[in-house]
């Protein structure tokens, strides 16, 4: 994984990213209980979603490469939408 963080340009800052990460798949699950985390939470992975997708265009991936990273920025953003008619 560390090969792929240099690969994307972004090797400085692969533990921050990850903490990012991980903090935003624990903000998801206590989200669940309150709303307002939900929102926000799910609007902040989805930014981050979008810009591991640019990452992945930017440094000419195939789309086997990019999918997983558009396929969870479509997650996040309906999470997003729906989180806001709850």
């Amino acid at each position: 994984m560390i090969l792929e963080y240099d690969r994307w340009g972004y090797k400085k800052f692969r533990k921050i990213i990850a903490s990012l990460q991980f903090l935003g798949g624990l903000g998801l699950l206590v989200g669940l209980r309150f709303s307002l985390l939900l929102t926000i939470v799910s609007a902040l992975l989805t930014l981050m979603m979008i810009t591991a997708v640019y990452v992945r265009i930017r440094i000419k991936d195939n789309l086997i490469n990019t999918l997983p990273a558009i396929l969870y920025t479509i997650l996040n953003f309906i999470i997003f939408y729906n989180s806001l008619t709850v």
